[in-house]
């Protein structure tokens, strides 16, 4: 996915959150706002919004002194998503289809992005997930594949989130599939880390990797080339959030593989996948 004239400004956005959770006063925001600036005219119009919001960032974390202004807040989301975990936990042992609801409850973790917005409703994300379900609905596709691989490969996303996406895990896991998981080999806006994957739990029940890089998304000249060797060889990806979503909706490999898994939160994006802003998806290309 081509980055649009409407990355631009959510490039700077980026930066004014980061700089505000990080704790800068607004009178030192500036100076480094107008070198972001500077830095946001360069960036080149062919990568994916994900890579240059990336570049954008480390650049940024440089100039404010800070390898992971978001460390706290990462480790308070993922005590949210664990503290309303016995209550979603309940509810798939309820559910006439545990898998499916697991994934509409992956999906509804999805709005933990702190990368544009610092407000985010969970229980209506729940809510809204669990009664309006996927806009755009391959789980039929999804099931012929399940049942015809060994092991699924999930591209994780944020902190907090995967939380949500534990559940998912164990209904995979008990129907006899392997599930290899993955996180940013380095931290990068709230996505999560292996630090994260251990503060939930998520290495006691299946196995973590990192993608050897803390670019944002999966960009496949960017992470590790074991990652690229997963993703290829695999017969069934589940890929979450709008960056993964970014990096590899155009790539060859992910073609009747890689099914995204997430609310759109951009207008460019819905465009993109084919759905309407706010709508929750789970769809292959």
């Amino acid at each position: 996915m081509k980055a649009s004239i409407d990355c631009v400004h959510c490039y700077l956005k980026q930066a004014v959150n980061c700089m505000s959770i990080a704790g800068i006063d607004e009178d030192k925001q500036y100076p480094v706002l107008f070198n972001i600036m500077d830095n946001v005219k360069t960036m080149d119009r062919q990568r994916t919004p994900a890579e240059n919001s990336t570049e954008m960032l480390i650049n940024l974390y440089q100039m404010i002194n800070s390898n992971d202004p978001y460390k706290e807040i990462k480790q308070r989301l993922n005590t949210l998503g664990l503290d309303l975990y016995p209550k979603l936990k309940a509810y798939i042992n309820k559910s006439d289809n545990k898998l499916y609801d697991a994934l509409k409850i992956a999906a509804s973790g999805n709005i933990i992005d702190l990368g544009i917005s610092r407000d985010f409703d969970i229980n209506a994300s729940l809510e809204h997930s669990l009664s309006e379900g996927f806009s755009k609905d391959d789980y039929d596709r999804f099931i012929d594949k399940l049942n015809r691989v060994d092991h699924v490969v999930i591209v994780g996303d944020n902190a907090g989130e995967i939380v949500f996406d534990k559940l998912l895990v164990e209904e995979l896991n008990k129907k006899g599939k392997k599930v290899i998981y993955i996180v940013k080999g380095g931290p990068i806006l709230n996505d999560a880390t292996m630090e994260d994957a251990i503060q939930v739990g998520m290495d006691t029940i299946t196995e973590v990797i990192t993608t050897g890089s803390n670019y944002l998304g999966v960009p496949l000249n960017k992470v590790a080339p074991k990652i690229v060797t997963l993703l290829a060889d695999s017969g069934l990806v589940i890929s979450k959030g709008q960056a993964n979503f970014e990096s590899l909706e155009h790539e060859e490999l992910a073609r009747d593989r890689v099914f995204f898994l997430l609310k759109i939160k951009c207008p460019w994006v819905g465009t993109t996948a084919g759905a309407n802003f706010g709508d929750v998806v789970f769809f292959v290309r």
